[in-house]
Parts: C-alpha cells; sequence; structure tokens
C-alpha cells in the first residue's frame, strides 16, 4: 500500500477537521459540511463580532442561531474591500453571554464499569478556536518548545497529508482518492499542527530513543497525572506563559495588562465553552491537549532546570536520568533509586503549582531487560497471528498458460487456508494469560495484524481463486477470523478496537458483495457477523448510557444490506423503548442523547417497518427541545440535533418547523428556506459511504 504525500495551503478553517472534536465521535458524525459552510460564506470569528459574507434572510438566520443570538437581533451591513473586490459583509456582534455555552458530553467506556466522558464543543465556540488558532499559531509553537522532556508537542503547521494509493483494498472506500473537489484534500486532514515525535505511546516502545536509554540506564519508572485533564485550572495557563507570581501581582494592581493576551484568550475560550468552569478543562478535542502541552511545558523546564541548579541534586538531565513525557504520562530512565526519588518528589511539588498531582498508585518500575508485559504479550501474539492467518502455497506443476519468453515454464501453486477459531482463541488466551495483561492491552494491537492479514488473504486468494474449492475455504477463514474477533472484542470493548472491528468487516463485507461470490457462502458470513452483533447489541440494551462504540456496530450492519435489518422489538429495547403489543405504538421511556437520535435515525431511514419508532423519536425530539427551552440557546446538543433534524429526510415537515418556532423563527418562507439551506450538516443522510468514513476516521487517529 502506496502512500502519497499531499501538499496543502494554508486555510485557518482546517482546524474545524482536526482540533476540535473527540476522536471518537460516531462515523455519521462528521464537521467537514460546517467547515465548507463557514468557507463558503466567508464566516469568521474576531474581537467579539462574527462577520460573513452578506447573502440572504436564510443565511442571516442561520448565522444568528450559531451565535445565540435572538430572531431580532441587529446586523449591520457594510462594504468592505477585499483582495478579491468589493463585498458587502454583514457583522453581529456578541455579547459574552452569548459565547458562554454548554457543551454536549457523551460517554464512552473506559474501564470495566467505568465510563469517560468525551465533550463537542459549541459551532460558535469552535468559530473562536479557528481565530485563535490563526492569531497565535506561531506562538503556540513557540511556548510548546521549552520542555527538554516532551515527546507529543507540536513543532510546526502541518503542510501536507497522506492519502492511500492502492488499486485494490488498499484502501476501504470505494472512491478513488483525489483533489478535484473543492477542499477535498482537507477532509481528512490529520491535524492541525505536525508533532513530534510520536503520534502514538507504543511508537515511543519500539523507537531507538527508547532502546538507547535501555543500554544506558538499568531502571525505568512510567508515571501519569492523576485525571490531568479534569483538574487543570484554566487560569494556570497564563501562571505557564507569564509566571505564576507575576500574573498574580498584576491581576492584584493592574488587571488590565493580562487581557487580550494570548494566555488569557486562550484560558478565558476554555472557560466559555465549558460553561464557564475554571476548573477542568474539556475531554477530547486535540485543543485540549494543546492547552494541557502549554502548562506542562512550563513544568518540565522548571523540574530541568532545577534538577540541575539546585545543590540538593545537581542531576544532569541525559547524564544522570533521562525523562520523557508523553501527553501526561511521565517515563524516568535512571540507575540510581535516590535520583529516581529525587525527581519524583520534585516532579510532585511543580505539579503542585498548577494544582495538579502524580498518580502514585499506578506507578510502574522495571529493571532490565526492561520490556513490558504488554510488549511482551504483543509479541508473541504477533508471530501467532503470522503463523496461522496465512495462505500456505505449494507447487503442483507447470503452469498452463506455458513459460514466459526465453525461460523455463512457472510451477502453478496450489494454495490453502485453514483456520481452527477454537484453537486460536486458546492460544490468544494462553499469552494473554501467561503474559499477565488484560484484553485491553493488546485488542487494538491485535485487530490491527488482523486488519492486515484479512487484506493479505484476499490478494492471495485472488492468485488461486479458480481453483476447486478456493472460495470455500476463504469463506471458512473469514467465518473463524470473524468468531475469533468477536470473541476478544466482546471482553473489552473500547471506541478505538470498535473502528479497527469494523473496518475488518468492512474487508469481509465489500469482497462478498462481488456478483462472482456464491450467495450461499456471502450469507454464512453476514450471517454470523449479523448474529454477533445483534448478541452484543442484547448484551448492552437497556443501559443508561447507550455505548457509543454499540452504535458503530449499528452502523456495520446497516451495511450488510435490506436482508439483515434487526427486528423493531430488539431496536426498541437496546434504545429503552417499549412497543405496546395490542396497538404496536412505541414509548422512549428515557432521554436518548443526540448521538444515540441521530444514529437511530440514521440506521431506521424511511423504512416502513420502523415507522412507529420514529414517530416515537419525533416526539422524543420536540419534548427535548422543549423541556430545555431556557437554554437553546447556549445548548451544543441542541443546536447539533437542530441543524441534523432540519437536514434529516426522515424527520416530518412539521416537526422541523416546530423546532425552529421554539428558536423564535415564525415566518414559513424563512423557516423554508433555512430548512432548504443546507444538503447536511453534521451527518450525511444520503450517500453514505461505509468504507470512506471508516478511511477517514483512520487518518484522525493521531492519539
Amino acid at each position: 500500500m502506496k502512500r502519497k504525500r499531499l501538499n496543502l495551503k494554508y486555510k485557518k478553517e482546517r482546524a474545524l477537521l482536526s482540533d476540535v472534536l473527540p476522536y471518537e465521535l460516531p462515523l455519521t458524525f462528521s464537521n467537514r459540511y460546517l467547515y465548507h459552510f463557514y468557507r463558503k460564506n466567508n464566516i469568521e470569528y474576531h474581537e467579539g463580532k462574527v462577520r460573513w459574507k452578506k447573502s440572504d434572510p436564510a443565511l442571516d438566520a442561520i448565522v444568528r442561531l450559531i451565535c445565540g443570538a435572538g430572531p431580532s437581533a441587529q446586523i449591520q451591513t457594510a462594504q468592505v474591500t477585499t483582495p478579491h473586490g468589493t463585498i458587502q459583509q454583514n457583522t453581529l456582534v456578541m455579547k459574552n453571554s452569548q459565547s458562554t455555552t454548554i457543551p454536549f458530553g457523551f460517554k464512552i467506556r473506559h474501564k470495566e464499569n467505568e465510563f469517560r466522558e468525551l465533550t463537542v464543543c459549541h459551532p460558535r465556540n469552535q468559530l473562536q478556536l479557528v481565530n485563535l488558532y490563526d492569531q497565535y499559531k506561531e506562538l503556540i509553537l513557540a511556548c510548546c518548545s521549552v520542555s527538554p522532556f516532551s515527546i507529543r508537542r507540536p513543532t510546526r503547521i502541518s503542510k501536507s497529508t497522506f492519502f492511500m494509493d492502492s488499486l485494490h483494498y488498499g484502501a476501504l472506500s470505494k472512491e478513488t482518492v483525489g483533489i478535484e473537489q473543492t477542499d477535498k484534500e482537507y477532509e481528512n486532514l490529520r491535524s492541525f499542527f505536525v508533532y513530534k515525535d510520536y503520534s502514538h505511546i507504543f511508537r515511543f516502545y519500539e523507537s531507538d530513543k527508547f532502546h538507547r536509554c535501555e543500554k544506558k540506564y538499568n531502571k525505568l519508572l512510567r508515571l501519569d497525572i492523576s485525571k490531568c485533564f479534569d483538574s487543570i485550572y484554566t487560569h494556570s495557563l497564563p501562571w505557564a506563559l507569564y509566571g505564576k507570581e507575576p500574573v498574580k501581582e498584576a491581576l492584584t494592581s493592574n488587571p488590565s495588562r493580562l487581557e487580550k493576551t494570548f494566555g488569557d484568550r486562550f484560558d478565558k475560550l476554555m472557560q466559555l465553552m465549558n460553561y464557564r468552569e475554571t476548573n477542568g478543562i474539556i475531554i477530547g478535542p486535540e485543543f485540549s491537549r494543546v492547552f494541557a502541552e502549554l502548562i506542562l511545558q512550563s513544568v518540565d523546564r522548571s523540574v530541568c532546570a532545577e534538577l540541575h541548579a539546585n545543590e540538593k541534586y545537581q542531576y544532569l538531565h541525559k547524564v544522570d536520568y533521562e525523562m520523557f513525557r508523553y501527553v501526561d504520562d511521565y517515563f524516568i530512565f535512571y540507575n540510581e533509586e535516590k535520583i529516581c526519588t529525587d525527581i519524583m518528589e520534585l516532579l510532585q511539588l511543580r505539579l503542585k503549582d498548577f494544582k495538579l498531582s502524580l498518580n502514585k498508585s499506578k506507578a510502574e518500575a522495571y529493571s532490565k531487560p526492561i520490556i513490558t508485559n504488554i510488549s511482551r504479550a504483543k509479541h508473541r501474539i504477533a508471530k501467532l497471528l503470522d503463523s496461522t492467518l496465512t495462505f500456505k502455497f505449494s507447487d503442483v506443476g507447470p503452469a498452463a498458460t506455458g513459460a514466459p519468453a526465453g525461460g523455463h515454464p512457472q510451477a502453478a501453486k496450489r494454495g490453502t487456508i485453514h483456520i481452527n477459531s477454537n484453537s486460536l482463541t486458546i492460544d490468544f488466551k494462553t499469552i494473554i494469560k501467561e503474559s499477565n495483561v488484560d484484553y485491553k492491552d493488546t485488542l487494538n494491537y491485535t485487530l490491527a495484524i488482523i486488519e492486515d492479514k484479512s487484506q493479505e488473504i484476499i490478494k492471495d486468494y485472488l492468485l488461486i481463486s479458480g481453483q476447486p474449492g478456493s472460495e470455500e475455504d476463504l469463506c471458512r477463514a473469514f467465518l473463524a477470523i470473524c468468531d475469533f474477533m468477536f470473541f476478544i472484542y466482546s471482553v473489552s470493548p473500547r471506541v478505538h478496537t470498535t473502528i479497527k472491528l469494523c473496518r475488518i468487516l468492512y474487508i469481509f463485507s465489500s469482497f462478498l458483495k462481488r456478483k462472482e461470490v456464491n450467495p450461499d457462502s456471502r450469507h454464512s458470513v453476514f450471517k454470523l457477523i449479523f448474529d454477533n452483533i445483534r448478541l452484543i447489541l442484547i448484551k448492552n440494551a437497556g443501559s443508561e448510557h447507550t455505548p457509543v462504540e454499540t452504535l458503530y456496530l449499528l452502523i456495520a450492519l446497516a451495511d450488510l444490506g435490506k436482508d439483515y435489518w434487526l427486528a423493531i422489538e430488539l431496536l426498541c429495547k437496546y434504545f429503552n423503548a417499549k412497543v405496546d403489543p395490542q396497538s404496536g405504538q412505541v414509548q422512549i421511556k428515557m432521554g436518548l442523547s443526540y448521538i444515540s437520535i441521530v444514529v437511530l435515525l440514521f440506521y431506521m431511514k424511511d423504512k416502513r417497518e420502523y415507522q412507529p419508532l420514529r414517530a416515537a423519536l419525533e416526539e422524543a425530539i420536540k419534548e427535548k427541545f422543549k423541556k430545555r427551552k431556557a437554554t437553546l440557546s447556549k445548548e451544543t446538543e441542541l443546536l447539533l440535533l437542530l441543524f441534523d433534524c432540519l437536514t434529516c429526510p426522515y424527520v416530518n415537515l412539521a416537526t422541523k418547523e416546530e423546532l425552529l418556532d421554539l428558536y423564535g423563527i415564525q415566518d414559513p418562507a424563512l423557516r423554508m428556506e433555512i430548512i432548504q439551506r443546507q444538503k447536511y450538516w453534521f451527518t450525511k443522510w444520503t450517500g453514505f459511504d461505509f468504507g470512506k468514513e471508516l478511511d477517514a476516521k483512520q487518518s484522525r487517529e493521531v492519539y
């Protein structure tokens, strides 16, 4: 699979595609249409004002909705000269109260019985962040260059991206990759900045840097910061940039000195998008990691300097010890226990200056040979899968096509593949047990190998596909792999691993949908996939928080086709709804989140058998808005849901008009213009390409 570089022109709005959303959002959610909307209409934020290209009343109304301004909010119009000529520009002044929003939080599985809440910030705050990045991008890079320890920090602005160039099965999307469409090269942009040195923590374990330290030092201690993002005090960013005492003195004597500085603006924006919370920052988007990095850079610098200059220590970095930090994880290489103890105590003190602390209960110590249980397990898993998930070839005599020009006849090859899922599962469980690791520690790695091996299996099959029994062998291999995958996945499902699972399922399903494949072979694999996903949905039915990872599986199920749709009773049970056996009417018992509502609408589409559930869902949507009418203008979840409902072809027009009425938009003609203005907002309701969206999601996996 070849990777081609694509050079990018700088566009400030690109942060909307890479830095403002949690990676874990469902495949159906995308910011690309918001990105195009902002760019097409020249919508930008600057100094408390939102400006856009004058167009029509519908555009003005949509901007008011995004900005939280009422229908009668005054808009100023002026002639503005640009490099491309004179245009009419509209301006809306945003009050601080309008910038204050309530983020949309959704939960993902973190541990066996624990959830972590991730956050989507409001589109108006996303616009403000675009301006902040654009104005201070060089300063962010400079402030992130002072730590001697950081191995994941922004080092420059991204000027290129990569895409896969493969003739077959290398990329999942059915579309060929190209840049003929405006801004298409940005849609799968990995991140706004280029990061040093490692995009994933496991790459550090495999690096020359790690191995060099292992030669030099006998011991390693791994630590992390306790609830780092939940504990960050937003005001501590100015402390990190300008010094804690100078900032406190300035706030006492002359507060205006700090106003409109980079630290002050970033601090305030983090508060505004989190309903003015100062304790803790929102979790999930890349910009939150940038915010944390700016603070921890200061901690690292002070620790390194004090370890060297303080007579109590006088330890030289890269001589007496070597330390690395990956986001909020620390790695300390050392030889003497006293050095490690001193470093740990000093690091704890400097973190305390910023209201942070080390999680000592999770500290992991290693001695030479410095190899973790996880590394040992991964090595054994790689060997197991490499030897098991592969075609075995043997020569069976001269090829029927004859010899190549000037050479000897080439031998025809016979290929066979036999995978015993039970044996594979037992071997895998043995590795997990003997290595003393959890399933979750190796699952993502295991599925990544299975994805690569699955592509190799299909390529090898195409070399011998005409041989008797070859298709049956291949389908049996697919069945065994699926059986094994669903077993290990069901033990510890996570969003990242679900995405990997979906990619493998798509590789199998897209191949089996080929016309030449026997329908019985196709059905046997699809039925196994259907049955396993159905079991997972039943297991998670009725939970208080619909797990996002299982919503991915619902989308994967829809991709199998019309013969593999769930019964309405199971769908209702999964989403906490109840079907009346007498009337057939559906009652939704618990409030569904924006994500659950949208994925459910996406899955049901306009299918007649789901009409009772769809009708109940529309009523639940309207009730959701009515109950929270007091905070309509601030709630991220409600704005996302409003915009997606307006473009959803499966929601009744009357419902769309009723929702707009709640926002004070009562003119029927204006309502229709707003509804028709955008084809999509955050969900692509029609023409959805499962493979393309999986590719896009894979390209954004940076943490």
